[in-house]
């Protein structure tokens, strides 16, 4: 009798073991596969096995397990140590997601010296000299963090022909205005605070009912281990917002591409360079960054129709993909099918 494999989910926290194993539970659909998740924590590397949570016989239970034969890693962290921990156990490229808290600026110099670097921003690590000697070009610029913070602490910073330096957050109102440039670069600092930030030049988003959108593609390996566009969304900011980090709107990315109010090219085309960039970020990461099985690529179309990468994320986001309604849901079950049957793939390779 064939063994059906044991596939591990590994995730940061005990409070997210049950949710997230119901989660895929119900999306696993015939896939012949034992889930379990488990934390960090969890693992005890003298006698190989991991104390995880199953469900059996439609009961939750805690039990030990041997080692899996593929981990699917749901954890939001920097270093892969502990990836590399588990091959030294499991075998190569049998855990995939080995980067899920992407360095910024490390993305951002991997794509600058790749085929892509004409959709990336120009972008520099955040200095108060260099922040003072890009600002007399009187254009905006964003500051953002180096690392993931759920949209948060993007800020907007210019210095006007009238030498008004102003600072926001999320809205086109501003949160700071001084004349007084040790003030302003004062108040930078207090925002900063010895954070890690980025400086990128201001891309004017297009917009739909005169609200900024961007898109969200969610690119994931399939059962025969190659990349796939498994959703593309786009999110629509309120009106005033520069940012679409809190979206007023979900809807199906198709249907947005065809109401830009931009000079762009035809849907079909925009559809088409979208879907092989997003691909060929995909490709370029795993390459660079190690194995990977799935990542959120955030893009924008500028008010001219050019398209920019904004950001990689390294543990998309699902929710946002259960906010569509109706038919605009077709598909979500693979957003959540896909990583296991990746799983499963490593499992017999």
């Amino acid at each position: 009798m064939k063994k059906i494999p044991l596939i591990g989910i590994m995730v940061s926290k005990g409070k997210d073991l049950k949710p997230i194993l119901q989660t895929y539970e119900r999306y696993k659909g015939r896939l012949p596969v034992r889930l379990f998740t488990f934390t960090p924590q969890d693992i005890h590397w003298k006698k190989r096995t991991i104390r995880g949570l199953c469900l059996e016989n439609k009961m939750w239970i805690k039990r030990r397990f041997r080692f899996p034969d593929a981990i699917y890693n749901r954890c939001y962290q920097k270093e892969n140590q502990m990836v590399q921990r588990l091959e030294t156990y499991l075998g190569p490229h049998k855990c995939f997601n080995r980067v899920t808290r992407i360095d910024k600026w490390q993305l951002y110099t991997e794509l600058i010296n790749s085929d892509l670097y004409q959709y990336v921003p120009e972008t520099s690590i955040y200095h108060p000299d260099q922040l003072r000697g890009l600002l007399q070009e009187e254009k905006p610029l964003i500051l953002k963090p180096c690392f993931g913070n759920q949209g948060k602490k993007v800020y907007m910073v210019e210095k006007t022909e009238q030498h008004l330096f102003k600072i926001y957050e999320d809205t086109f109102t501003p949160l700071y205005t001084s004349y007084n440039v040790n003030g302003f670069f004062q108040e930078i600092g207090q925002l900063v605070a010895k954070k890690k930030f980025l400086i990128q030049r201001m891309i004017y988003f297009a917009r739909v009912d005169d609200k900024v959108v961007d898109f969200r593609i969610l690119v994931q390996k399939e059962a025969t281990g190659c990349w796939k566009i498994t959703k593309g969304i786009s999110r629509i900011a309120p009106y005033h917002f520069y940012i679409t980090n809190r979206a007023e709107s979900i809807h199906e990315m198709d249907e947005v591409l065809e109401a830009l109010s931009c000079p762009s090219s035809d849907y079909e085309s925009l559809y088409q360079k979208i879907s092989l960039i997003s691909i060929r970020i995909a490709q370029l990461l795993d390459e660079r960054i190690g194995l990977l099985g799935e990542i959120g690529i955030d893009l924008a179309i500028d008010r001219d129709g050019d398209l920019w990468i904004i950001e990689v994320n390294g543990k998309p986001q699902k929710s946002i993909y259960l906010k569509l309604k109706g038919e605009q849901r077709v598909g979500i079950d693979s957003v959540y099918k896909f990583p296991l049957e990746y799983a499963y793939y490593l499992s017999q390779t």
